[in-house]
């Protein structure tokens, strides 16, 4: 065989292999803000913070109710976009049993404010302590993340990314009974 007609089947088989792996990707790839995490199924970490006006938390006090918990950073701009998602969720769902915690993560404390402020945010915000230990127990890799905590602890859902508000009337509305 000679040496062109080598490098023609070589090069019709690269061709090959990238059309394969372009059709693989189109059709049978997962989302790649659906990365399996490791910790859902398993109890919440236990979280201990003082909010942005001063008053203590833990996860613990609420037991019982579904939780929504949102890491977050002024300086992203995912952020900026689901602020107003989570504000309405809050202002829908809390009356009902929902908690919506917010933790800031790698941010400044006046810039954290400053963007409350500017997004009208009412829900129960908080820094990350200054190891940032909160956000390394939930291996937050990025902002914003978002973990869905159901009535019993267990976390039920991690979503990378800004969160869609069907996401969150689906879970809530099943933790609810609504």
């Amino acid at each position: 065989m000679k040496k062109s007609n080598i490098y023609f089947l070589l090069g019709i088989g690269i061709v090959l292999m990238i059309f394969i792996v372009f059709i693989y990707g189109i059709y049978f790839a997962s989302n790649p803000r659906d990365i399996p995490s490791s910790q859902i199924g398993k109890k919440a970490f236990e979280i201990h913070t003082v909010t942005f006006d001063g008053q203590p938390i833990t996860l613990r006090q609420y037991l019982g109710k579904p939780i929504i918990l949102n890491f977050w950073a002024s300086w992203c701009a995912t952020c900026w976009k689901e602020a107003h998602i989570l504000e309405a969720a809050h202002q829908e769902y809390t009356p009902q049993g929902a908690v919506f915690i917010g933790i800031a993560i790698n941010d400044e404390r006046e810039a954290s404010l400053r963007f409350i402020k500017k997004y009208n945010k009412t829900y129960i915000l908080a820094p990350d302590d200054k190891t940032g230990n909160i956000s390394l127990d939930y291996g937050v890799t990025a902002v914003p993340e978002t973990f869905l905590i159901d009535k019993k602890g267990v976390i039920q859902n991690k979503i990378l990314g800004a969160i869609h508000d069907d996401i969150i009337d689906q879970f809530l509305s099943k933790e609810l009974k609504l």
